[in-house]
């Protein structure tokens, strides 16, 4: 069985929090504050439209997190709510933690622009997973094994908080794709695989890429 302290979160981890509200669960996200193990976890409150995200003792709400991987789920109740100036719950400590893998090929369908670094170029993202992209553009990018460097930046729901990632990228597939109309303009598609996007942005497109498995389109710049 998983242990809490086994998944070694840190004060500031950022967690998926569902509440139920009426017949549907409506999902936010919070930050850990720091935890007492085997007592209780103290989190921020959720904020929408920069409004507090109402909640109320003896609540039931359902956790995520992201643990290197693996998608941490657990249930806990709602012991205190503390508002201005603080804005935090009490909750109970969890008994029963599950761990789904969250496996690398899993792919988000997107609609996402893509800017090549220090060139007059763009494409669109139209899938990514945690370690690489499909590409669609105008031109080829390049040569199979060729490197290059790109940008793009997404919001992540509810908060609406901008995500930019820059990386280096290695083009490992290149294809022209079928003309959609006689006459109309070559079109190609890249399988590029991520270099070195860092930590803290990995994490924001693992978020991105679950809140696909959950039926959840982020916003797109």
């Amino acid at each position: 069985m998983i242990r809490f302290d086994d998944i070694k979160l840190q004060v500031g981890t950022r967690l998926q929090i569902m509440l139920k509200r009426g017949p549907r669960q409506v999902i936010y996200y919070t930050t850990l504050i720091g935890y007492v193990s085997g007592e209780y976890l103290l989190i921020k409150i959720p904020f929408e439209n920069g409004l507090s995200v109402q909640t109320q003792a003896r609540e039931r709400v359902t956790l995520r997190v992201f643990s290197g991987m693996n998608v941490f789920t657990f249930v806990c109740n709602v012991e205190a709510v503390f508002l201005s100036p603080r804005f935090y719950m009490h909750l109970t400590f969890p008994d029963q933690i599950q761990a789904t893998a969250l496996r690398k090929t899993i792919r988000a369908k997107v609609d996402l622009p893509v800017q090549l670094t220090g060139k007059q170029w763009a494409g669109t993202i139209t899938d990514i997973s945690l370690d690489g992209a499909h590409i669609t553009a105008d031109s080829a990018l390049g040569e199979p094994e060729a490197k290059i460097s790109l940008s793009f930046t997404f919001q992540i729901k509810p908060t609406n908080q901008e995500v930019r990632i820059e990386t280096n990228a290695t083009i490992r597939s290149v294809r022209e794709l079928p003309a959609l109309k006689k006459d109309a303009p070559a079109r190609f598609s890249h399988g590029v695989l991520f270099d070195d996007i860092d930590p803290t942005n990995r994490v924001m497109l693992q978020n991105m890429v679950y809140e696909s498995l959950l039926g959840l389109k982020p916003e797109l710049d």
